[in-house]
């Protein structure tokens, strides 16, 4: 089951719309999608016309304060063929300060997935837009967070600040989000915004979508009907925009499935000229190499394609290196390298001890810096 939050602190970037319109493509794809709205505003509960539901979100947190346990799959509706929706009400607005001396209360949510691996593909939660105890539940519970930005100045400063808090997460709870960034209400007409969606890309390889959702008068037109774009309006560039986004997220779980067989894939392999990593990713658009070698940024260490398989050549010396393959935004370990180790930042990484050559053995590559 995919865990995704849809998360910006920044109002008005297309959040709430995002999160119901890649729900529905999901489903429309076949995939089974829950929907959770975490807003206290309700804007996907209304934008999906489930009026006055009986128990919301709200129950869910609440009945973790000593009452009858209230469980997601208790507060939840159905949209249509394979889509549900979580829904949310005023009254979610007054779980932060009602819990805020509950011990783990921000792993309400995660608690609250548990019961749900046998019943989704995914599930996408619908943030409130700030960075409090609400979002702070939908990022521990997620293992993905989709970032919806329109192309502004203060959008750039807001991501930066984002994906700071991402790392803050890392560093002090153990749990890893992998981040991406999708540029919304794109119009194109103007130098500055297209220099803004430039930016992104150049400052942010392997961490945003390659879809741009551009701006549409048929997303807003669709949500006050109460329904997703593709129930609305076919032939529109809404449609075409949140189509191509599902689908790119549905091209991650090809990219990522076929590094289980190792019949390309191997662990990787000393030579004379460095270590050389390789995964097979046949569907995968970019694939980088993160680790101890390069304090676990994937920034400039993209491998490269052959054929299937996706290659990269490092200098290292002898030493020992955890890692992890970065599969179009999806951090995994090495499918040809059993060793593995549980990480501090919460799953698992690779392992590769390198050690001194025995004679007559090629010698071990060097570092960058011409040391052994």
């Amino acid at each position: 089951m995919r865990t995704i939050a849809v998360v910006n602190q920044k109002g008005g970037c297309g959040k709430t719309i995002t999160a119901i319109n890649l729900s529905a493509f999901l489903a429309m794809a076949g995939r089974r999608v829950l929907l959770i709205d975490l807003d206290p505003q309700g804007h996907s509960t209304l934008g999906l016309s489930v009026s006055a539901p009986t128990r919301t979100m709200y129950d869910v947190f609440w009945s973790r304060n000593g009452g009858p346990e209230i469980t997601i799959a208790d507060v939840t509706r159905t949209v249509s063929k394979n889509f549900d929706l979580a829904p949310a009400d005023i009254l979610l607005s007054a779980i932060p300060e009602a819990l805020s001396g509950l011990p783990g209360r921000e792993n309400i949510l995660t608690w609250g997935f548990s019961d749900l691996d046998a019943c989704y593909d995914y599930v996408v939660v619908d943030c409130p837009p700030n960075v409090g105890m609400l979002t702070f539940n939908a990022l521990m519970a997620c293992s993905e967070a989709l970032i919806p930005m329109e192309p502004s100045f203060f959008s750039l400063h807001g991501i930066a600040k984002l994906f700071e808090t991402f790392e803050v997460l890392e560093q002090q709870n153990g749990h890893r989000i992998s981040g991406r960034v999708l540029v919304t209400l794109y119009s194109g007409r103007s130098p500055f915004v297209k220099a803004v969606l430039d930016e992104v890309r150049g400052h942010l390889p392997g961490r945003h979508f390659e879809t741009v959702i551009r701006y549409s008068v048929k997303l807003a037109e669709a949500a006050s009907h109460g329904l997703p774009i593709s129930e609305y309006a076919t032939r529109s560039a809404g449609f075409e925009d949140y189509q191509a986004l599902a689908n790119e997220v549905l091209r991650q779980e090809t990219a990522i499935e076929p590094a289980a067989s190792t019949e390309t894939t191997t662990a990787p392999a000393v030579t004379p000229d460095g270590v050389v990593f390789s995964i097979e990713a046949p569907g995968a658009e970019h694939v980088y190499l993160a680790g101890d070698f390069n304090d676990w940024k994937p920034d400039g260490s993209e491998m490269e394609a052959v054929g299937r398989v996706w290659k990269k050549l490092l200098k290292l010396a002898p030493g020992r290196y955890r890692y992890r393959y970065v599969v179009d935004g999806q951090w995994c370990t090495d499918p040809g390298n059993a060793t593995i180790e549980p990480s501090p930042f919460g799953g698992a990484d690779s392992v590769l001890v390198l050690n001194n050559p025995e004679p007559g053995e090629w010698p071990l590559p060097r570092s960058d810096d011409g040391t052994a």
